[in-house]
């Protein structure tokens, strides 16, 4: 593998990162959120429809479905809680990736958690992941996001594959290998979003992680320099390779996953319109025969993933800013139920038809905010700025309140087991303990 080159490069930065007890730290308190998020999705209807898919091809069964008291292949496992995690898009993202890391990353190294390997090396592979899953997505840029990709999926596979070649403890070339079968798998798009293919994306994504690393080891041969020049991944879907080296080789002290760090979600749904339910919230109810128009505006195009402006079922108004609006200023509030595949109520409609979108290209970059303005029907105006919604990097979700929402959502005879067993991972000498209590069905 040739020494200068873009690929060996970034994989020789990834393996010059260090490990600190805060990274560490912040890893256990993704894991708990991951498991959260995949406990509150473990019956969704399309977690049941890849079980089927699952029976239907058979396979060696070698890894858990979390919560089901199954084992399956190491690519069932990865493609079914993946999906699970992100089913609901009640699981993390993060800033930086304009994605969800955790919910590819953690199925593929739980996949191959029967290898072996102790809990710290588990997490380091974990923090490693995110790392490179947030410098690959600031080498794509927005544009990559906002011409319809979806970075979770695109990004997602090769920081996966990564995470599992760090695992495995593998050499650069090795890991060079596996990375450029990910980056030809790379795939999905936004317009998914509000179907089951969204969260599909994590899934397929954690899925062809592992096959990259199973072909790998099989010495399918593949370039070893899948992210360099004029036809590599980053000119294919970014803005070419000059512009990706800036973000992939920068000296950055401290690990993503702690600064800016993973954004937690209290709610399932997108985080985009996590600064719209800020704003909304400060305005309260306001009755619909005093509003004569609602204004809703975004900076730059960071309401690019909330492609349904009006939504026909509550699964499509998880990517609405005008739904979760609607349920506020009607003072229905956010409920769990409200983001199911059921029909919308001629209430909220009514509120959703009187809004509009608008875009201010006009603030510095970096400056991200939501502003409503409700112009009344008897003249005035009511405004709110939401900046700083909980959750973001400006107003984080604690670890008390991480713990008060596993300890809400993760039910059952193995919960307390399950996240004293999280919280200790650093001191596991073995993670194929840790992934089999995962895999207890609930009642077990």
């Amino acid at each position: 593998m040739a020494t200068d080159s873009l690929t060996a490069a970034f994989l020789a930065k990834l393996r010059q990162m260090p490990f600190s007890g805060e990274s560490l730290e912040k890893a256990k308190y993704g894991i708990l959120d991951y498991i959260a998020s995949a406990f509150a999705g473990r019956a969704d209807a399309g977690v049941l429809k890849l079980l089927r898919a699952a029976d239907e091809e058979g396979g060696r069964p070698l890894a858990p479905v979390l919560f089901h008291g199954r084992q399956v292949s190491r690519e069932q496992s990865a493609l079914i809680n993946g999906f699970m995690g992100h089913a609901l898009d009640y699981d993390d993202v993060h800033v930086e990736v304009r994605g969800h890391p955790s919910t590819v990353i953690l199925p593929a190294l739980i996949a191959l958690a029967d290898r072996g390997g102790d809990g710290r090396r588990f997490l380091e592979a974990y923090i490693v992941g995110v790392e490179a899953m947030a410098r690959i997505a600031l080498a794509l840029s927005n544009e990559h996001y906002e011409r319809g990709f979806h970075n979770t999926a695109t990004a997602g596979v090769l920081a996966a594959a990564i995470a599992g070649a760090h695992f495995l403890g593998w050499p650069p070339e090795k890991t060079a290998l596996a990375l450029g079968l990910a980056a030809t798998q790379a795939g999905g798009l936004r317009v998914h979003f509000g179907t089951e293919t969204k969260p599909l994306h994590a899934g397929l994504a954690a899925a062809a992680a592992i096959r990259s690393l199973l072909l790998a080891e099989a010495d399918v041969q593949a370039s070893l320099a899948s992210l360099d020049g004029r036809i590599g991944y980053f000119a294919v879907f970014g803005q070419g390779e000059e512009r990706a080296r800036e973000h992939l080789l920068r000296d950055d002290a401290t690990p993503r996953i702690v600064r800016p760090g993973l954004w937690h979600k209290l709610y399932p749904f997108c985080s985009a319109a996590y600064f719209g339910w800020h704003a909304a919230e400060q305005l309260g109810r306001i009755p619909l025969d005093q509003i004569e128009e609602i204004e809703i505006a975004f900076t730059q195009r960071s309401d690019a993933a909330l492609i349904h402006r009006r939504p026909t079922n509550g699964e499509e108004g998880r990517f609405s800013i005008e739904y979760i609006a609607a349920l506020i200023l009607s003072g229905r509030g956010i409920h769990a139920g409200d983001f199911q595949r059921v029909p919308i109520g001629d209430e909220i409609r009514a509120y959703m038809d009187r809004m509009r979108r608008t875009n201010v290209f006009d603030e510095p970059p970096g400056v991200r905010y939501t502003r409503i303005t409700v112009r009344l029907a008897g003249g005035g105006t009511a405004v709110a700025v939401g900046d700083r919604p909980k959750g973001s990097a400006d107003n984080p979700v604690t670890e008390a309140e991480l713990l008060r929402k596993f300890d809400e959502v993760v039910t059952g005879p193995n919960a307390a087991a399950i996240r004293e067993r999280i919280l200790a991972l650093d001191e596991a000498r073995d993670v194929r303990e840790f992934a089999g209590l995962l895999g207890l069905s609930v009642g077990e």
